[in-house]
């Protein structure tokens, strides 16, 4: 099931493992992914020790002991919630492609050759898909102070998340504001965020001239953050994998911005591939320039 067209209904669902006093069966789990985010996050911002880096496919594909043992401590605390979990360093669900079940989708350090040489613009991304489709999602980004959350039906919202004594991350006391639906701007009035390779491709680099300039943060989940908080209008990726966009998608859908493959063909969060996530308006354009080329 693709996570394109499918409006903002409410998704049922059984009371999670670990029981819940709220009459919304999805609370009990948001409490633990974000519980499990929470410490995840203050692990990763003070590690206690030098960083490891090795690389992976190549030079500029890298993970550290952080990347690893964010995983780690994610999957020990939601252990408890019987859902399998496919993340980017170890676990993995068999066959999830076509996997219809539930599962956690998890990039524990979203940008991690950010994380090892500027020290900012990476992130925890998390999510709970039911049968393809994003249906819970908790995204940190430690550095800039900000937690995003969203269920499915009932929008995404951003809280602050501050760092403790004892190095223990939590919150301001503030409650959290909704994020409110995108302001469905054209390409001319707002940036696009783009990976460098695509300035490239003709099409994009049209879309990029008529709009207000072209920004790359290098971390897909706080550039997809980025569209459904409306600091841009567009984000374009060749290629990304289920647990660069699970969490981001779900906050995407929930603001009103359309994701589609750039071919324009629905996006499922299962398959690896590329990306299109922009306002209605800005997302049509960026098409018939794709198209045009």
């Amino acid at each position: 099931m693709s996570a394109a067209g499918d409006g903002r209904a409410p998704v049922a669902g059984p009371v999670p493992a670990g029981g819940s006093t709220s009459s919304d069966p999805w609370d009990g789990l948001l409490a633990q992914a974000v519980g499990a985010v929470r410490r995840a996050a203050a692990f990763a911002l003070d590690p206690g020790e030098e960083l490891c880096i090795e690389a992976k496919a190549h030079r500029n594909d890298l993970v550290t002991q952080v990347d690893r043992g964010v995983e780690e401590r994610i999957a020990h605390h939601l252990e408890a919630t019987g859902i399998p979990i496919h993340g980017e360093e170890k676990h993995r669900v068999e066959g999830f492609e076509t996997y219809g079940g539930r599962a956690w989708v998890l990039d524990p350090i979203d940008g991690t050759l950010n994380y090892v040489a500027t020290h900012r613009d990476w992130a925890i991304s998390l999510a709970l898909v039911d049968d393809g489709l994003p249906v819970l999602a908790v995204l940190a980004d430690p550095v800039a102070g900000r937690l995003y959350t969203a269920v499915r039906g009932r929008g995404a919202r951003v809280e602050a998340l501050t760092v403790e004594a004892g190095g223990a991350v939590g919150s301001d006391g503030v409650a959290p504001r909704p994020l409110e639906t995108v302001e469905d701007l054209p390409l001319s009035e707002g940036m696009v965020i783009a990976h460098y390779q695509l300035t490239q491709h003709a099409g994009i680099s049209r879309a990029i001239e008529v709009s207000r300039g072209m920004r790359c943060y290098g971390a897909a989940a706080l550039e997809m953050a980025e569209v459904a908080a409306g600091g841009a209008v567009v984000y374009a990726q060749p290629r990304l994998q289920p647990w660069d966009v699970a969490a981001g998608a779900l906050l995407c859908t929930e603001t009103g911005a359309v994701l589609t493959r750039m071919d324009g063909e629905p996006f499922d969060v299962r398959r690896a591939g590329s990306l299109l996530v922009a306002t209605p308006t800005a997302h049509a354009e960026v098409l018939e320039h794709l198209r045009a080329a």
